[in-house]
């Protein structure tokens, strides 16, 4: 597709406010089945096995989870900490270097990584010396591509130069930074002091070291937040030359995560104004030049996200919209998702536990899940529609989903001709609605998954 053709396709987007749909609760679907459905029947015999049976030469990615925080943001719903005596990040660091070699006797000859991400929590936290080891560590059990692609997520106020040259000394290729909001007031009530020059810093610094790709994360839907700080948060991100801007929805689960308890959901902006929100950083990010990347992803358009989502080879995992075309994803760390051909598994989200057990050279996972034939094609159709807003169902599909899809259609937000079916313009806030007519396990609870907008 040209770009001409992308603007002229982007320019139609429409936003109108659908209160029944823009309510629902749904999975996210980052995986299919989603996490929520994991069971502790899977554990580490099983994942090992998972593992051995990964074709000869697989391409490998890996996720490093780093659960601490030097302070919580009181929105978020991530497994992280802050450190404590009891809890510290040494002794962490020292566990996922156990994992990292446990896991890579699992596999098979010539395997080799492609991507590794560290995620958290917030893994600026980590000392430059860390930093050091665990990538001598994983150059040391893993075969590192040279070419591989290296992220990291940071919060800005976290980050020194010598962390970033760290980093950059490993081959950090990407970084994302955790904008959320600009605004004063809603920063004091989210527990999250940030003034824009830390931001600007934080770029600064990671161009002087070299790192070329920088994402920034940015949120609707906070305490006290209204479309203007959402346009003013947005229309900031795409000045600063980025690559990528993720624009999240806040999801209210104080029943999950207690620090949340900290504003009540009187305070949160609801129906409506929500909706809005997500609109307006939409609109003003393509307004920028960004394209659009599936429902909450925008990218330069030279960027490889976008060339991916172009060439229809866009995917879904775990960490959101991607252009990693990898084997499988292997989680490392407390919490660490690992999605394999077969096998989905999770590891323990207690880090005392996570300590333990591989202090007895044990593996830490906890639950998983083995998709059945069914499920497996399930995922691929409901990342189809995620990643293309399109897809083609066969007969026995299409009449499985119809029920669910009706509504769907008589609202104009899909539409259903000969075995094609297609995401309108009106459509594309609820791609998440129509991703969830072809799950049979999804049934609508209250407090279980986001909203959908």
């Amino acid at each position: 597709m040209t770009e001409l053709a992308y603007r002229a396709r982007n320019a139609e987007d429409v936003w109108d406010y659908l209160p029944e749909f823009a309510s629902e609760q749904l999975p996210r679907y980052t995986s299919y089945p989603p996490a929520n459905r994991f069971s502790a029947e899977t554990d580490g015999e099983t994942a090992r096995a998972a593992r051995a049976r990964l074709r000869t030469g697989a391409a490998i990615s890996l996720y490093l989870h780093i659960p601490f925080c030097q302070k919580l943001c009181w929105y978020c719903g991530c497994h992280t900490s802050v450190p404590t005596i009891a809890d510290p990040v040494d002794t962490y660091v020292e566990a996922l270097k156990s994992e990292i070699a446990l896991v890579a006797r699992d596999l098979p000859a010539g395997a080799h990584v492609t991507r590794i991400h560290f995620g958290g929590g917030s893994p600026d936290i980590l000392l430059p010396r860390q930093v050091d080891d665990l990538f001598a560590t994983l150059r040391l059990h893993f075969d590192v591509s040279a070419l591989a692609d290296i992220a990291v997520e940071l919060d800005p106020r976290g980050i020194s130069e010598d962390l970033v040259q760290a980093f950059a000394n490993a081959g950090l290729t990407r970084a994302s930074l955790g904008v959320q909001v600009l605004d004063a007031d809603v920063q004091r009530r989210i527990n999250r002091m940030q003034p824009r020059a830390d931001i600007e810093t934080a770029i600064r610094m990671l161009r002087r070291a070299g790192v070329e790709g920088i994402n920034i994360d940015m949120m609707y839907g906070l305490p006290g937040q209204t479309m203007g700080h959402v346009a003013e948060t947005a229309l900031f991100a795409s000045t600063q030359d980025v690559d990528r801007i993720a624009v999240f929805g806040y999801a209210h689960v104080p029943w999950m995560k207690k620090h949340q308890k900290a504003f009540s959901a009187v305070d949160l902006p609801a129906g409506e104004a929500r909706f809005r929100q997500a609109e307006v950083a939409a609109r003003t990010l393509t307004s920028a030049g960004y394209i659009p990347i599936g429902f909450d992803h925008f990218a330069a358009p030279g960027d490889s996200l976008s060339t991916a989502e172009r060439q229809g080879k866009l995917h879904r995992n775990f960490q959101g919209y991607t252009d990693d075309a990898s084997d499988a994803l292997i989680g490392l760390g407390a919490s660490a998702i690992s999605s394999l051909p077969d096998l989905f598994y999770q590891n323990t989200s207690d880090t005392a536990d996570y300590r333990a057990v591989l202090a007895r050279e044990t593996s830490p996972v906890v639950r998983g899940l083995t998709p059945s034939r069914e499920e497996i094609s399930t995922g691929r159709l409901i990342e189809r529609v995620l990643c293309d807003f399109e897809v083609n169902l066969d007969a026995g599909t299409k009449a499985a989903a119809y029920p669910k899809l009706a509504p769907l259609i008589r609202a104009g937000i899909v539409g259903l001709k000969g075995g094609k079916l297609t995401v309108s313009a009106r459509g594309k806030p609820y791609v998440r609605n129509v991703a969830a007519c072809f799950d049979p396990g999804f049934a609508p609870k209250p407090g279980t998954h986001s909203l959908a907008v």
